[in-house]
């Protein structure tokens, strides 16, 4: 019994930290997982893996596997600007790990030191059980830090009605399914979403099939096809969407980003395209002079909309 107190009370702690304005903290979205039952196979452990070059401003270059707790770190803002606004970061990685630093922390360091409040999250990658049915883990964490922090944004002075999401390649498909599959009624749905150089198409010569066979398997039907193929899902109602891409992306090529805009704007969603001539796939928060352009590019959009 008071092993069961003491752990409940450290729960408890840990839900209940505060984070003062220009710091971050790290906060769970799920309790841990139960042990496993005696004989039955431990979960696998959570595996950070530090990779040489191409490093953020810190000199690092992470990437995260076998996540078993999803966490959002959050980065408050010493000076709110732009609305208070603030926004969740989905990092890439074709839903096979995560690249935390230089689509992650990085991008978080960055829009925090221009005023938004900006959340780190660190989900849940898919998992066979649900590949033809159900919404997979990453899917369900994403939507759960948006609801996070809409319940936080009194506390955080964050504007509820400025709530968004951004992601990177495989993190920009989970953002724009958040978009998609967020609702009102529960906070759950995102007021603006940011894809970055997305994967947005499960089918045809275009589509990046490593993303796919991870998140749907590698034979999934044409139901799920459909039901995960983003310029599929485009309808009435959805949040305004910016979206850039490289020309020279040959990893997830151009037309993922250019026929989900033209399906979005079909139907009179708000959508910005921004197409770059250089930075190919992966440039974070810039490679090169012409893919650096999409921060300015995106905070002007951002003040600009409603």
């Amino acid at each position: 019994m008071k092993l069961a107190l003491l752990l409940l009370a450290t729960a408890t702690l840990l839900h209940a930290q505060t984070i003062v304005p220009g710091d971050h903290a790290e906060f769970p979205l799920r309790e841990p997982p139960a042990k496993a039952v005696k004989g039955a196979p431990a979960p696998e452990a959570e595996k950070v893996t530090f990779r040489v070059g191409n490093y953020d401003e810190l000199g690092l270059n992470r990437t995260v596997e076998n996540i078993q707790t999803p966490t959002l770190t959050v980065y408050r803002p010493a000076k709110p600007s732009h609305g208070n606004a603030a926004m969740v970061v989905c990092p890439g990685g074709g839903y096979a790990m995560e690249v935390i630093d230089r689509e992650g922390h990085a991008i978080a360091r960055y829009f925090a030191a221009q005023g938004l409040t900006v959340a780190v999250l660190k989900y849940r990658l898919p998992k066979a059980d649900t590949f033809e049915k159900g919404l997979p883990d990453s899917q369900q964490d994403a939507l759960e830090a948006i609801r996070y922090l809409r319940r936080r944004a009194s506390e955080w002075q964050i504007n509820p009605k400025r709530i968004g999401i951004i992601g990177f390649s495989a993190g920009g498909h989970l953002a724009g399914s958040t978009a998609m599959l967020g609702e009102a009624a529960d906070g759950s749905r995102p007021d603006f979403a940011v894809l970055m150089y997305a994967v947005t198409l499960m089918h045809g010569e275009d589509m990046h099939v490593g993303s796919r066979e991870r998140l749907l398997g590698p034979n999934p039907s044409e139901a799920r096809i459909a039901e995960f193929s983003l310029e599929k899902r485009a309808r009435p109602g959805l949040p305004p969407f910016f979206l850039c891409h490289a020309t020279n992306d040959k990893a997830v090529p151009l037309p993922n980003a250019e026929l989900l805009a033209d399906a979005l704007r079909t139907v009179n969603v708000p959508t910005e395209l921004l197409i770059v001539p250089t930075g190919g796939h992966g440039f974070s928060l810039g490679r090169d002079e012409a893919s650096s352009v999409w921060k300015e590019r995106f905070l002007l959009w951002l003040d600009h909309l409603p």
